[in-house]
C-alpha cells in the first residue's frame, strides 16, 4: 500500500502542472497584497503605542466627527472618498470601541493574524485545484490505457483504490498547509504584527474577542473537511465514470450549484438541514462567520457527522464498483 501511495506522489508531484497550480495560488496571494498596498489607507496600517487607550479614544472621536460631516451632505454631492469613508469608518469605530470595552490593545487594520484568518476566503480556489487533480486519479488510467498495467500488479484492487484515495487526502492536506504557510510568509513581510493574540472578529451577532490560535485551528480543520469533501467526490466520480471531463464537470456543478440551491431554499423548508450542501462547509459555525445559518437547528456536530457518513457511503460505492468492474475491454 505504501509503495502505491508513493507511486501516486511520484506521478503527480513530478508533473509541471502540479507546480503551476501551486504557483497560481502564490501569484493570486501576491496580487492581493499588491492591490491591498495600492488602496490601503493610513487607517489600515496605523499602530498604537503603549498609550493606546487615549490614542484609540482620539481616533474614535475623529472618525465620528468625520462621519457626522459626511452625513450632512446630500448623496449626490458626496465624493468617492466620502462614500468609502462612510462605508468603512462606521465599522472601524465599532471595532475600536469593542477593543476599549475589552481592554485589549487593537492591532492595525491590516494585521498579520487577520490576514491569516482571511485565508478562509481563498479555500474555494484551492478546492478547485484539488478537484482538477482528483478528477483524473482513476479516469486517467482508463483513458491512457494504463489501468490494465496497474491491475496486473500483485496488489489487490481495493489496495489500488485506497492508495489513490489516501493520496487524495494527503494532497488535500499538502495544498491546504502550503496555502496557509505561504500566506504567513507573505503576510510577515507585508502586514503589521499584532500586539496580542486576542483579536476582535465580527460574526453574525456583532463583535467577539477570540484567541487567534484557537480560531485558526478550528478554521483549518473546517477547511480541510471542505477540501477533502470535493476531493473524494471528484475521485469517486473518476472511478464511476472513467472520464476526467465528466467527473470534473459533475463535481464543479455540485460545488457551485449546491450553495445556490441552499440559498434558494433557505427559509422555505425545514428539510434544508438534511441537504448535504447545507452541511459541507463547517466554516459557517466559526465565530467570525458573518452570515446566518441556513437552518437554526444545524450544529457543528450534526454537520460533521453528516459529512463523514456521506463520504463513507460515496467511497464504499466507488470501491465496490471498482472491485467488480470488468476492464478487459
Amino acid at each position: 500500500m505504501f509503495k502505491l501511495v508513493v507511486n501516486e506522489f511520484n506521478k503527480y508531484f513530478n508533473r509541471l502542472g502540479t507546480y503551476i497550480m501551486l504557483g497560481i495560488i502564490v501569484a493570486f496571494m501576491i496580487l492581493g497584497v499588491v492591490l491591498n498596498m495600492q488602496f490601503a489607507s493610513s487607517i489600515d496600517n496605523k499602530t498604537y503605542s503603549d498609550n493606546w487607550k487615549s490614542e484609540v479614544k482620539e481616533d474614535v472621536s475623529k472618525y465620528q466627527k468625520r462621519l457626522a460631516e459626511i452625513a450632512k451632505k446630500p448623496e449626490d454631492k458626496k465624493s468617492m472618498k466620502e462614500f468609502t469613508d462612510e462605508m468603512t469608518l462606521g465599522d472601524r469605530v465599532a471595532e475600536l470601541q469593542f477593543y476599549l470595552k475589552k481592554d485589549v490593545q487593537p492591532p492595525a487594520k491590516n494585521n498579520f493574524y487577520q490576514t491569516l484568518i482571511d485565508t478562509n476566503g481563498f479555500i474555494s480556489f484551492v478546492t478547485i485545484m484539488l478537484i482538477i487533480i482528483c478528477s483524473s486519479l482513476m479516469s486517467r488510467e482508463h483513458q491512457q490505457g494504463t489501468i490494465k498495467l496497474l491491475l496486473i500488479r500483485p496488489a489487490s484492487r481495493l489496495k489500488i483504490f485506497f492508495s489513490k484515495f489516501i493520496f487524495a487526502l494527503l494532497a488535500s492536506l499538502i495544498f491546504l498547509v502550503f496555502t496557509y504557510v505561504m500566506t504567513a510568509i507573505i503576510s510577515f513581510f507585508t502586514t503589521k504584527m499584532n500586539p496580542t493574540t486576542e483579536l476582535a472578529v465580527q460574526g453574525n451577532k456583532g463583535y467577539k474577542m477570540i484567541n487567534v490560535y484557537e480560531l485558526l485551528g478550528q478554521q483549518i480543520f473546517a477547511n480541510f473537511i471542505y477540501i477533502i469533501t470535493f476531493a473524494i467526490v471528484a475521485y469517486a466520480l473518476s472511478v464511476i465514470f472513467k472520464n476526467t471531463a465528466l467527473s470534473l464537470g459533475v463535481t464543479f456543478a455540485l460545488m457551485f450549484f449546491g450553495d445556490l440551491i441552499i440559498m434558494f431554499l433557505q427559509g422555505k423548508t425545514k428539510l434544508i438541514e438534511f441537504l448535504w450542501p447545507a452541511n459541507w462547509n463547517l466554516s459557517q459555525y466559526l465565530p467570525n462567520n458573518p452570515a446566518e445559518l441556513a437552518d437554526k437547528d444545524l450544529s457543528f456536530g450534526f454537520s460533521l457527522t453528516y459529512d463523514i457518513v456521506i463520504l463513507i457511503i460515496i467511497t464504499a460505492v466507488a470501491a465496490w464498483i471498482f472491485n467488480k468492474r470488468d476492464v478487459a475491454n
